[in-house]
C-alpha cells in the first residue's frame, strides 16, 4: 500500500483528518469526542487545518442562534489519503515502454505538452509578480510539498515529498520528462537541480536562479 502523506502531519491533526474521513462531516464537539480532545483544543486544530486548505466548513442551523460549523475534508485534504496511484502509473509506464519507439515518443510528446500547459497556467495564475511564488505553486499543485530555504547568495527549493517516487524508481524516464516539463514551463526562471532522490539524496532540491526576463 502506498505511504500516505498523512504520516507527515502532526499526530493530533492527522487523527482529526481521519475522523473527518470516517464521519464525513462533524462539529468541533464531535471531533473533540472522537479524538479525545477538549473542545477548545479541537477548535484550534480545526482552524489550523482550515487555514492550510485541508478542511472546510458548512453552516448547520439547529433552532435559534448562530449556526454551528460542520467541518469536512476539502479535495486537497482528501488527496492525502492513500491511493493506488503508484501501481497504476507503473503499469501505464510499463505499457508505454513496450510500444515501438515512434509510438512511445509520440505519447510522451503529448503528455509533456499537456503537463507544460498545466504548469504554465499555474505560474501565470499564482506568480503575482514573484516568479518564485509561481514555481512553488507548481510544485504544491503537483504534490511535492516544497519548502523555500533562503541561504547566503542563493534561494533553495526543497521538495519533501515525491508523489511518483515508486514509479520513478522503476522508470527514471519519468524524472526526465518532469525535468523537461519544468524547464519549459519556467524557462525565464531556471531551476538548477542540486539534489535528487533517485541518486540517493534524501530529497530533491533546486537552486532558484531568476533570469534576466
Amino acid at each position: 500500500m502506498p505511504q500516505s502523506c498523512l504520516e507527515l502531519l502532526d499526530p493530533t491533526r492527522r487523527a482529526i483528518l481521519v475522523a473527518l474521513k470516517r464521519l464525513h462531516s462533524a462539529t468541533a464537539e464531535e471531533v473533540a469526542a472522537h479524538c479525545f480532545l477538549s473542545v477548545g483544543a479541537a477548535r484550534q486544530h480545526l482552524q489550523t487545518l482550515e487555514a492550510q486548505g485541508l478542511i472546510g466548513h458548512e453552516p448547520e442551523r439547529r433552532g435559534p442562534g448562530r449556526p454551528r460549523h460542520r467541518y469536512l475534508l476539502t479535495p486537497r485534504g482528501d488527496a492525502l489519503f492513500p491511493r493506488l496511484h503508484h501501481e497504476a502509473l507503473a503499469n501505464l509506464l510499463d505499457a508505454v515502454a513496450a510500444e515501438p519507439v515512434e509510438t512511445r515518443e509520440r505519447i510522451l510528446e503529448r503528455l509533456e505538452a499537456r503537463v507544460i500547459d498545466t504548469y504554465r497556467a499555474t505560474l501565470e495564475r499564482e506568480s503575482r509578480g514573484s516568479p518564485l511564488r509561481g514555481v512553488v505553486a507548481v510544485f504544491e499543485g503537483a504534490g511535492y510539498m516544497p519548502e523555500v530555504e533562503e541561504r547566503p547568495g542563493e534561494t533553495r527549493l526543497v521538495l519533501h515529498h515525491c508523489p511518483v517516487a515508486e514509479a520513478a524508481a522503476a522508470h527514471p524516464l519519468l524524472c526526465e520528462v518532469e525535468q523537461r516539463c519544468l524547464a519549459a514551463a519556467v524557462r525565464r526562471t531556471p531551476l538548477r537541480r542540486t539534489a535528487w532522490q533517485p541518486a540517493g539524496d534524501p530529497v530533491c532540491a533546486y537552486v532558484f536562479e531568476p533570469g534576466d526576463g
